[in-house]
């Protein structure tokens, strides 16, 4: 009778192991699935860049292909691999900024080449399910410039709201005062 419980219990632990490895192996499966569509997604806006780099000069087009590089971007699991794939996507939507900044005679097309390289690395590790790659020194060095850039223009639109403000009041406090005046 022993034999039997123990049996029955054996039984059902192996069960229950079973299931667990086809509940993980198909959720494994699912997310592969889900990374491969975004990678292949992500593969094809970066096609069109590489056809025809002048539509992301058209603000619409832009935007529109950010967020559809984004949205592929949010189907991968790694979040290193999400933050180099969407700072490699913000290098080549702001490549003429980036390549003013870096200075020393840089084109858009090199931006463009050094965030494709990224992308396929990220890209080609990640579906492999390797360590990702260290990022390239000049890719770090134009994604440091770009954010840097940005946070020096929002810099600027805050004080130029600043001074907005400031000779608005003085503008109606002159008016105020002319207003008085006249009374």
């Amino acid at each position: 009778m022993l034999e039997v419980i123990a049996g029955g219990a054996v039984g059902a632990l192996l069960a229950l192991f079973g299931n667990y490895l086809v509940i993980r192996d198909t959720r494994r499966g699912r997310e592969t699935a889900s990374e491969e569509r975004a990678a292949a997604t992500l593969l094809t806006q970066l096609r069109r860049v590489r056809a025809d780099p002048r539509f992301l000069l058209v603000i619409p087009e832009k935007e529109v292909f950010t967020e559809e590089c984004l949205t592929a971007v949010l189907a991968f699991r790694d979040r290193e691999v999400r933050r180099r794939l969407t700072a490699s996507i913000d290098l080549i939507t702001n490549a003429r900024a980036v390549a003013n900044q870096h200075g020393e005679g840089w084109l858009d097309e090199q931006v463009y080449n050094l965030a494709f390289a990224d992308i396929r690395a990220c890209l080609e590790a990640r579906l492999d399910r390797t360590r990702l790659p260290k990022p390239d020194a000049d890719w770090r060095a134009a994604t440091a410039n770009l954010y840097a850039y940005l946070r020096g223009l929002a810099r600027q639109f805050q004080d130029a709201e600043l001074e907005a403000d400031r000779e608005r009041e003085e503008y109606i406090d002159r008016e105020i005062a002319w207003r008085l005046n006249d009374l």
